[in-house]
């Protein structure tokens, strides 16, 4: 019970702001003439890595400028798909890029949101520095594994590769501490944790600087989705017309990454100011997967649900899905 005390607190939490922000929300009918309707304010939110590179190209190209001069296009940058996500119940975004399992987490609380689009399809590391750790099996209570969030992809990760290592999925929940990538990175450096599990390009950095891998997710739950962009299903139906633009702005900037490198780097460098400039950003390009189509929700969502995360599956990947992400 007391190992899975952070999963209550984290259900109970969500629970009260997902009754607090449906309850107070009217109900809606959408007709012809308002769903060809375009809004009047969109606020897009997502993570600083590689893996929100399209949303960076559209928002620096002004993509949805250019496409809804009559629509103010507002951008947020959060630390987590955590704060991703209640900022969309918190009705600050309509729009977040967050990973496959905080979404679950949202869904499965009564969140009604699905995904427009997956994005990337990414290998995620668990990287340490001291050469005493080789598996999970060298981790003592007193050494720190740093995620961004409990409920976060990486974190998730983490839990597969303990039961299959440890034979418990929770083993090594008491040593997860929550802290932001870039302090992590930070952290991991100087001794303050003893592993870090983030995404790209921090795990790239970390190992450049002396660290070594010690879980890949793709030998954990393969080579699935990592991170989707989700809507309420409500903005959806009222705009669909912005929605599908969106979608294939998506389309688009998979394009223009491969065949604009450098001009993709450069925005990169621009977009997520001090973590490095647009060459480096260039290298690390080369080894990001877009992947616009969904794959492996249905193994997280069993997964979280084994451990206690979520208390529900859905019956179908479909049922997370909008017509975009199928297509």
């Amino acid at each position: 019970m007391k190992k899975h005390s952070w999963v209550l607190v984290v259900v109970l939490l969500l629970s009260t702001v997902f009754v607090s922000a449906c309850g107070s929300a009217p109900a809606t009918t959408t007709t012809a003439a308002a769903a060809n309707t375009d809004p009047d304010t969109v606020t897009l939110a997502y993570q600083p890595s590689l893996g929100s590179t399209l949303l960076v190209i559209i928002r620096h190209q002004k993509t949805l400028e250019k496409q809804f001069p009559h629509t103010h296009i507002q951008w947020k940058v959060l630390n987590s798909g955590a704060a991703v996500r209640e900022a969309v119940i918190a009705n600050q975004a309509d729009f977040g890029y967050l990973g496959v399992p905080p979404f679950l987490v949202g869904w499965a609380n009564g969140l009604n949101w699905k995904v427009l689009s997956a994005v990337t399809a990414s290998d995620a590391w668990l990287v340490a520095r001291d050469a005493k750790f080789k598996t999970l099996k060298d981790f003592g209570p007193n050494d720190k594994i740093g995620v961004v969030a409990p409920d976060s992809l990486q974190a998730i990760i983490l839990r597969k590769a303990a039961q299959k290592q440890l034979g418990d999925a929770h083993a090594l929940d008491h040593n997860l501490v929550s802290i932001a990538p870039a302090d992590a990175e930070q952290a991991l450096l100087s001794g303050q944790i003893a592993a870090n599990f983030a995404s790209a390009p921090f795990q790239f950095r970390e190992v450049a600087q002396g660290g070594h891998v010690l879980v890949h997710s793709y030998d954990v739950f393969g080579h699935v989705s990592s991170d989707e962009i989700a809507v309420p299903e409500s903005f959806y139906n009222k705009y669909p017309v912005f929605a599908q633009k969106l979608h294939q702005d998506l389309v688009d900037a998979v394009t223009f990454e491969k065949t604009n490198t450098d001009q993709t780097a450069d925005f990169l460098a621009h977009d997520q100011v001090g973590k490095a400039d647009a060459a480096q950003f260039k290298i690390w390009l080369q080894q990001q997967q877009f992947n616009l189509t969904a794959v492996g929700f249905l193994d997280y969502a069993n997964f979280m649900k084994q451990i206690g995360l979520i208390t529900k599956v859905p019956a179908s990947e479909k049922d997370l899905l909008l017509p975009t992400a199928n297509s």
